[in-house]
């Protein structure tokens, strides 16, 4: 059969199930009913109540009206010790068969109020209790079900056996209790919240160091710019010499030729030589002397320390105090072939 013609078949038996009077469905719910419960009677006569319940269950929830099903579950409960579901289930039925208005359902309520009664005695019953929640979200769980929170401090019946308690508070797993009811037992279990974790004080913030005032910055920089300067000069007073150690040999061994010299080739190499230290004397007095003129000046703006503080050291012989003046010397004077120089800075 093509899926077509299935879909079309699904669509006509719909449409005649919806077009078929109601006294004609709840026929077939009675007849559907009656067999289940005809099951469930199997099984109890078995001793099979556990079964027997879940056959009469479908019965009732097929066909409401067929009370005999709901009593049987009852019956059943109770004979399997579930007190307090044989008691919810006879005063369904007892209200249940206070509304019918079938014959056969008589007396029923009777009956049904009888032995809820009666078994208020052997029914267990639990209170839960929950302490130090006050503002705090709180969940509380009975068997596995969230409980609402209005049955708390409300006694309620449960069935004998065991039962767990859970209460979520937030912390990493629940706070749970597991408590066993006992024919006629009264039961108070109370859960209390652990108070809230302290947060852990924070790390003090490192102390940053303090940041060096100008003036530091300042002698420090006159520092490195008299350093780069006294370099500068001293690698100009080397080129120098050497120049003039070249300048001489170029002199006594070449013959002059109108602004130059006329050199043998021996002498070549002494001639590039003093034209190179030429050139490098040049860039090396300069950086000499624009390092030694920075470093000066970054000294001279750096803030010297009171005289009355000078004169106290320099009375008591102790050093100079940081932020105190240093004083730099340059000094040329004449070096074995040629002029050398000489830096020297007290600080």
């Amino acid at each position: 059969m093509r899926s077509f013609e299935r879909q079309l078949l699904t669509f006509l038996g719909a449409a005649l199930l919806a077009a078929a009077p109601a006294p004609a469905l709840a026929a077939g719910a009675e007849e559907d009913a009656k067999t289940l419960f005809a099951r469930g009677r199997e099984l109890r006569g078995a001793g099979d109540c556990e079964r027997a319940i879940i056959a009469f269950r479908s019965a009732l929830e097929i066909y409401p009206e067929g009370l005999g099903a709901l009593r049987n579950i009852a019956e059943c409960e109770e004979a399997l010790g579930l007190y307090a579901s044989a008691r919810r289930d006879w005063w369904d039925l007892r209200r249940a068969a206070l509304q019918s208005t079938e014959a056969k359902y008589a007396g029923w309520s009777e009956d049904a109020e009888a032995r809820y009664r009666a078994l208020g005695s052997k029914v267990g019953t639990l209170t839960l209790e929950v302490q130090g929640a006050e503002g705090r979200q709180v969940r509380v769980a009975l068997d596995g079900k969230p409980l609402d929170p209005r049955l708390l401090g409300v006694e309620l019946e449960r069935d004998l056996g065991a039962h767990t308690v859970e209460l979520f508070y937030g912390g990493a797993a629940p706070l749970t209790e597991r408590v066993e009811l006992t024919p006629g037992a009264h039961r108070v279990v109370s859960l209390t919240v652990p108070p809230p974790v302290p947060a852990r004080d924070a790390p003090a913030a490192p102390i940053a160091p303090a940041p060096r005032s100008s003036s530091s910055g300042l002698r420090t920089g006159g520092y490195v710019a008299l350093g780069i300067g006294g370099a500068g000069a001293v690698a100009a007073a080397v080129a120098l010499a050497v120049r003039a150690g070249a300048v001489s040999a170029v002199e006594g061994g070449c013959a002059p030729s109108g602004d130059g010299y006329v050199c043998p080739p021996s002498l070549q190499g002494d001639y590039d030589t003093g034209r190179t230290a030429s050139t490098l004397f040049g860039v090396f007095a300069g950086v000499g002397l624009v390092g030694i003129g920075t470093g000066v000046t970054l000294l001279l703006m750096s803030p010297s320390s009171p005289p009355a503080a000078q004169g106290a050291s320099a009375a008591q012989g102790a050093p100079a105090p940081r932020g105190a003046l240093p004083s730099a010397e340059l000094s040329l004077a004449p070096w074995p072939g040629g002029v050398g120089s000489r830096l020297r800075v007290r600080f």
